[in-house]
């Protein structure tokens, strides 16, 4: 039986997590991590990356929670808590080399900031920063957990101030949230068949692969999304642009109703979800990528982004709640 990271960050985190949030996510998402990853990793370290990529999968879900969920971050004392959180990612390089000092600025949040930050600094100083690549791909390493800090608080923005974005500029804006790139580039790290000519090659293709699983994860959370007044979500701010709900109706209209208004919006969003599959095979046709093979790496997200929606029903029938898919 193997001993994972991820088994005991999470006894750690349910302490203080979201009422939403179940060790069955992450289960599920070391399960899914196993099968995605980039041909170029060697068998042998499959499986120690697959921990390593959920234990970030969960401190990110710790932070997002931070940042769009109304009822954690008022229970935590408002904005100062959100940032407190961000400031984590933001400085996610600090927080490896132990030169960043929480501030645990306000008593009421303390406990949630505390346990997530020591989740995190273990995770980086003391497992990340071994990896035989990691001199060699930490700078764009800690650019895309800033780009995953900056989603998140583009959403809490959002949130905070009601702004009304049109929907391309929310997928735009939302896509790093779930980790793709963070998490290739952990695979790198771990790699020593990849050519680091390519490596600005498969950012890209990284990119649109967040944006994939950040697609599929709002056609499966989206009515999580409406209890939990989440207006970033793809669907709700698709709904919002069109005029089919306005803000207040958040605040005075049931979920049940809400979503009757937004039912016929998952299937469009489905239909941007398959555009940028066919731009990710476009642009593996167009620039080719010989360190791993590339055609590999989008069918697996294909295929787990649509698996995700089945497995996704079934914790729900166990939990009794939603939960979110490949992130964010």
């Amino acid at each position: 039986m193997r001993n994972t990271l991820w088994e005991n960050y999470v006894l750690s985190y349910m302490h203080v997590a979201s009422p939403h949030r179940k060790p069955a996510l992450f289960k599920w998402l070391y399960n899914s991590y196993v099968h995605l990853h980039l041909s170029c990793v060697s068998p042998s370290d499959i499986h120690m990356l697959a921990d390593l990529k959920t234990c970030l999968a969960l401190v990110d879900t710790a932070v997002d929670d931070a940042c769009d969920y109304v009822a954690l971050i008022e229970r935590n004392g408002g904005s100062p808590f959100s940032y407190e959180m961000l400031s984590m990612l933001y400085n996610a390089d600090k927080v490896a080399s132990g030169d960043y000092i929480p501030l645990y600025s306000n008593p009421v949040n303390s406990v949630y900031v505390e346990t997530t930050y020591n989740i995190f600094s273990d995770l980086l100083a003391n497992h990340v920063v071994f990896l035989p690549g990691y001199n060699d791909f930490r700078d764009e390493f800690y650019l895309a957990v800033r780009n995953v800090a900056q989603s998140m608080e583009f959403s809490y923005l959002l949130n905070k101030n009601k702004v009304l974005y049109p929907f391309s500029c929310v997928v735009q804006n939302k896509g790093p949230s779930t980790m793709v790139a963070v998490l290739s580039i952990l695979d790198l790290m771990a790699s020593e068949d990849f050519d680091s000519s390519e490596l600005g090659k498969a950012i890209v293709l990284f990119k649109m692969a967040d944006t994939v699983a950040m697609l599929n994860n709002a056609v499966n959370t989206w009515k999580k999304e409406i209890i939990e007044r989440d207006y970033s979500s793809p669907v709700i701010s698709l709904a919002l642009e069109r005029n089919l709900v306005k803000f207040s109706d958040f605040e005075k209209t049931s979920p049940e109703n809400l979503e009757e208004k937004l039912s016929s919006l998952p299937d469009m969003i489905k239909g941007e979800l398959d555009r940028t599959i066919l731009l990710m095979k476009e642009f593996v046709e167009h620039y080719e990528i010989k360190s791993f093979d590339a055609s590999k790496f989008i069918d697996n997200y294909v295929f787990y982004a649509f698996e995700s929606q089945k497995k996704n029903n079934q914790i729900k029938e166990t939990n009794g709640q939603k939960t979110n898919d490949l992130m964010g």
